[in-house]
């Protein structure tokens, strides 16, 4: 039996009221694997994954192998799939075998596509041959589709069995079956056609035929569908699971909230990192020179873009050698366009994840933004205006500042909206290059309308 330490014991209870995994790690790691394999079993899995991951790869193996294959299982289910492929990776074919057959076959598939085929094919051979099965026919799906998120764990009964029928079925299930709380109907064919929930199960009659009770509006997605697709519509319809179809509508499995929420985050951080011009698989663990080159590639392309925006600049040259102050306000002017650009770039990016904004919508998005931007340009204008007519006491420059900003803040609203959607309309990814082509393509007309106008009414400028 193991002895706590008030140290440990008042970390391990931090850990679940939401304490720093790394100090946790720090502290259970002085003990011997087999024990901290014991607190790890005594933990919830999502807790022990956390302390886990702050463990050398030598000090993951060695805990893992203390486990039975059940909370082994458990726990790596909770690791990044990375993480635990690689941790899966050190056992031997047998041991992988025990483990993954534990496991939920989407999860064990999801482990294994990280994997060599090798230590795939000698894992598969291992295991129960229901099992293997299941696991090898979700690996034949993309990884970002809707079969690769799918289980084939689905609760199915013809349209005509009793409720009774039903109960019966749910007795027979394990207790932690998940997707338990829904049957699905299917027809001889195996197509889908309706669903019943737990609810409407212990309420009805045992005598009444599932075919009376069952909703036949089924919200289902094909099961090749993406995986954004198959997160957005089990969102929109506030759904628990989400059926996925063949071509000829048969049922194929389900898709669980839990693993939604993955790609919920898994999209949303691509996006954010995207825009950003960030390695999808950067974090703040990575190797600095890995990083350094990732992030090299990505300013090494912006930077012919701000060669051409300091082409617009030199074009007006004579301008400023005759009036210097314009320098002054460049960098306002570009640098305001360019977060209001980055402001409707981000809405829009995220608004075509989500599937609220399509190319169906471009003109009235397009429309609704370029309001924002004229009433902020009027707002900002007014400001800039303000201050050069009080800095150079000038009115005339306040009056060309004015209208740049103007200008600027639309043209800004504009491009974060249209290319964003036409990155859509070619097939590419809208967050990836975005930030770049709308702040280039801001700081050029702020740069062209404030020098523009400038240079139009350079003599009465410098005439004051």
């Amino acid at each position: 039996m193991i002895r706590l330490t008030s140290e440990l014991e008042q970390g391990l209870r931090r850990l679940l009221d939401g304490g720093d995994p790394v100090v946790i790690a720090e502290r259970v790691r002085r003990l011997p694997p087999d024990q901290i394999a014991e607190l790890m079993a005594a933990l919830h899995p999502a807790d022990s994954a956390d302390v886990l991951e702050e463990l050398s790869a030598a000090e993951q193996r060695a805990v893992v192998d203390e486990l039975d294959a059940e909370d082994a299982a458990d726990l790596l289910s909770y690791l990044d799939v990375e993480d635990a492929a690689e941790v899966l990776a050190s056992f031997s074919s047998a041991q992988q075998a025990e483990i993954l057959g534990e496991m939920e076959p989407d999860d064990a598939a999801d482990i294994l596509a990280e994997l060599p085929e090798l230590q795939v094919e000698a894992a598969l051979a291992g295991m129960d041959s229901a099992d293997a099965g299941q696991v090898r026919s979700l690996l034949n799906y993309d990884e970002e589709s809707a079969g690769g998120l799918m289980t084939r764990h689905a609760v199915t009964l013809r349209a005509n069995a009793s409720i009774g029928q039903a109960l019966g079925l749910l007795r027979s299930l394990p207790l932690d079956e998940e997707i338990a709380y829904y049957l699905f109907v299917t027809d001889d064919a195996g197509s889908l056609v309706g669903v019943v929930s737990l609810r409407q199960l212990v309420t009805a009659d045992l005598t009444t035929p599932l075919s009376q009770i069952m909703n036949s509006d089924v919200i289902s997605v094909p099961v090749d569908a993406d995986q954004e697709v198959a997160a957005q519509t089990l969102a929109r319809y506030d759904l628990n699971v989400l059926p996925t179809v063949d071509a000829e509508g048969r049922l194929v499995g389900v898709i669980t909230a839990d693993d939604v929420i993955d790609v919920i985050q898994e999209e949303a951080t691509e996006d954010i990192y995207r825009l950003a011009g960030l390695d999808i698989e950067e974090d703040v663990y990575r190797s600095i020179f890995l990083t350094a080159r990732q992030r090299l590639i990505y300013l090494g392309v912006n930077l012919p873009t701000a060669l051409l925006a300091a082409f617009v600049v030199s074009i007006f040259e004579p301008t400023l050698e005759r009036l210097a102050v314009l320098a002054v306000f460049m960098p306002i002017i570009a640098g305001m366009g360019g977060n209001a650009g980055i402001q409707t770039l981000t809405l829009i990016v995220r608004s075509i994840a989500l599937g609220e904004v399509g190319l169906r919508d471009a003109w009235r998005t397009l429309r609704r933004e370029a309001l924002v931007g004229l009433i902020n340009g009027l707002v900002f204008g007014l400001l800039i205006g303000g201050i050069a007519i009080l800095w150079e006491g000038q009115p005339l420059l306040g009056l060309v500042a004015a209208a740049a900003m103007l200008l600027n803040m639309i043209c800004a609203a504009i491009a974060g909206t249209i290319v964003p959607l036409l990155l859509k309309r070619i097939g590419a990814d809208p967050a990836l290059a975005s930030g770049v082509l709308v702040t280039t393509f801001t700081d050029i007309t702020g740069y062209f309308c404030f020098l523009g106008l400038a240079t139009l009414l350079l003599r009465q400028l410098t005439a004051v």
